[in-house]
């Protein structure tokens, strides 16, 4: 009959071991006959040692330990991911010049967040999809800082064509009595006044209806002539400043879009949530150790009590046992005593019972 080579490694190493191993009869009868000698003693207590302190390092849990400082540092990247997206919102609305929503070391912390999750992933799914949310993190922090640049141009944009119109209005007024067409003047107005509403309309829904709306009503501006030159150079600063918006507008709005489809903090929440329930588990896992661990302990202190108590008995029984031979042997040194006097002295008389021979009989007695 042919067999593997792997079969014949396995008879080769199974000859070589010793016959206790491969008998399982056999290791209980060895195992058996040797508890009681020092060297078993010394084995089961080294066993029992390295079990002690096996479930003290699962007690410990480190696995527990790293997780809960990445959901830590996980819960901290959202923050600043919630804070850029209230940045981004209030970059449309504020004033311009106001402090940036990305701070010095936000990009730093969110990597350090994500590496660390990268380390602790366990598929390389999870590990891929991280990667990623990192990629995309630091192009977030680069559209952010852009898209804050360009609302901030475009709403400048803005108030300077507001303030346009208003030095327009103004001049209208100066000249409301000396010019003889007045309307003339009504009508610039209203076409200032209907540019103004429909580049509030644009800046805060660039649609391409509004857009186009816009663009119709500026195309007008050129063409009013025949009014006094302020009024005329409000009407070619109102026209520079709305080309402006309709420059600016396009680039914050395609910003704002790269923005919100990057989806940043919805993922890092699948990540944060993952990382959560392996947190709960491990930490579900640390609670039995240490159940195992106080069983165990006790288990331990059990087995040191009884063997205290066996060694305390078996301690007395060795000083009952040393008693009696300690008489025993006294005994027998007085009549060896009293032979070898006798043999000394055949025609003595019999000399008198001395205080250790009533000791001797008052023991024999007892």
């Amino acid at each position: 009959m042919r067999i593997s080579v792997t079969e014949w490694s396995v008879l080769k190493l199974a000859l070589k071991l010793p016959r206790a191993l491969v008998n399982p009869e056999l290791l209980a009868q060895t195992l058996r006959a040797h508890a009681a000698t020092r060297r078993g003693v010394a084995v089961i207590g080294v066993v029992l040692l390295m079990l002690l302190v096996f479930l003290h390092v699962k007690t410990a849990a480190p696995d527990a330990t790293r997780l809960t400082v990445l959901v830590a540092q996980l819960a901290g990247a959202k923050l600043i991911d919630a804070r850029w997206d209230a940045g981004a919102v209030q970059a449309r609305t504020a004033a311009p010049g106001g402090p940036s929503a990305i701070r010095e070391g936000d990009l730093a912390y969110v990597r350090r967040a994500l590496d660390g999750a990268i380390a602790e992933a366990r598929t390389t799914a999870l590990r891929t999809s991280i990667a990623e949310l990192r990629k995309d993190y630091v192009e977030k922090a680069d559209v952010l800082r852009r898209f804050e640049r360009a609302s901030a141009d475009s709403r400048q944009a803005l108030e300077a064509a507001m303030r346009a119109d208003a030095t327009i209005v103004t001049h209208i007024k100066a000249a409301w009595k000396d010019f003889g067409e007045r309307e003339r003047l009504v009508a610039a107005e209203n076409l200032a006044v209907r540019v103004i509403a429909e580049a509030q309309r644009y800046h805060h829904v660039p649609s391409a209806a509004h857009r186009a709306s816009l663009e119709s009503y500026v195309v007008d501006l050129p063409r009013v002539k025949s009014l006094p030159r302020p009024i005329q150079a409000g009407l070619e600063r109102l026209e520079g400043d709305v080309h402006r918006i309709l420059q600016l507008k396009p680039l914050e709005h395609v910003l704002g879009e790269r923005l919100a489809s990057l989806r940043t903090g919805e993922r890092l929440d699948e990540i944060s949530a993952l990382f959560q329930r392996e947190l709960e588990e491990a930490i579900e896992a640390r609670e039995r150790w240490r159940i195992a661990l106080l069983a165990y302990t006790l288990a331990l202190v059990v087995l040191a009590a009884y063997l205290v108590v066996r060694a305390i008995a078996r301690y007395r029984d060795l000083e009952v046992l040393y008693a009696g031979r300690t008489r025993d042997l006294a005994k027998a040194l007085h009549k060896l005593k009293a032979l070898d006097a006798d043999a000394q002295a055949p025609h003595r008389k019999p000399r008198e019972p001395s205080d250790e021979d009533a000791q001797v009989l008052t023991e024999e007695r007892r």
